[in-house]
């Protein structure tokens, strides 16, 4: 069976650039009629050195083994307000085929200057479920789950198993803390972004790191700069493309990665330091 539907999209490609790209339309019909998931259409594909077509202008840069990877990594998105929201973005479009969307909490008119999943018809709509939405109106391929709730102790080691890699998205030291602890634990590395203001950093957290509030040695408050400064909507749009980055590289093991250092940028004087960590 497998090796018939093969054949027929490629039959329905066409050669670009010395890749077969199979036709959108092609996949979304050919899943419905042999009743197979997109997602595993695609890797199908994918093994055989095809591209689909969602991904053509991808493969230049992640290579057709690397889309392949993609789409068999997890991801937990950790907070989906005005960091998770362009993560899940871009996580989605790269091909990540599985999201798991953590957050308890609900859009409010405050959030429609940065987050990119607020809307003012998606006020009081719950974060977690819009950006599934999102995923869904994006790409249909990548599987979502869904988890409107805290991540607190008693939820975090449940919710990190079986992640290859961890975003923080949230809005507070105390569950940064936590999730850098849990993640450790379970050997998966942290992809950490804030902000406040025009101010912004990353990190890249690799289980067995210390990570910064231990770097620190000191008491860090549960709220940083943002309180006083606010966030506009570029900080958090450009922190978290740099997150979402470092964590497509740390799936398809390519480039260097920000792990002994923190990117600090400050948009309003155009300052972009990497601050060494020893």
């Amino acid at each position: 069976m497998n090796t018939h539907i093969l054949k027929r999209l490629q039959s329905e490609g066409s050669v670009k650039n010395g890749s077969t790209i199979v036709p959108f339309k092609s996949i979304k019909t050919a899943s419905v009629e042999y009743n197979i998931p997109e997602k595993s259409l695609e890797i199908m594909l994918l093994e055989e050195g095809l591209v689909p077509e969602r991904y053509a202008r991808n493969i230049g840069t992640y290579e057709v083994s690397g889309q392949l990877l993609l789409l068999k990594s997890k991801v937990i998105v950790v907070g989906c307000g005005g960091l998770g929201g362009w993560n899940v973005e871009i996580l989605a479009r790269a091909g990540v085929g599985y999201l798991r969307l953590v957050d308890n909490d609900h859009f409010v008119a405050h959030n429609l200057n940065r987050q990119l999943l607020a809307t003012e018809s998606s006020l009081e709509e719950q974060k977690a479920l819009a950006a599934a939405k999102r995923i869904k109106e994006v790409n249909s391929s990548v599987e979502v789950d869904v988890c409107p709730c805290l991540f607190d102790e008693k939820a975090a080691e449940r919710l990190v198993e079986g992640m290859n890699v961890a975003i923080d998205a949230l809005d507070n030291n105390r569950s940064r803390c936590l999730l850098f602890e849990v993640c450790r634990d379970k050997k998966i590395p942290v992809v950490h972004g804030a902000i406040g203001g025009f101010v912004g950093q990353v990190k890249v957290i690799m289980p067995g790191d210390p990570h910064p509030f231990e770097i620190l040695g000191e008491d860090v408050p549960d709220k940083g700069i943002e309180v006083k400064l606010g966030n506009p909507p570029q900080t958090p749009a450009l922190i978290a493309t740099i997150q979402a980055n470092e964590a497509i590289k740390l799936l398809l093991k390519k480039g260097e990665i920000l792990k002994d250092h923190l990117l600090w940028i400050d948009l309003e004087h155009n300052e972009w330091m990497r601050l060494k960590f020893s």
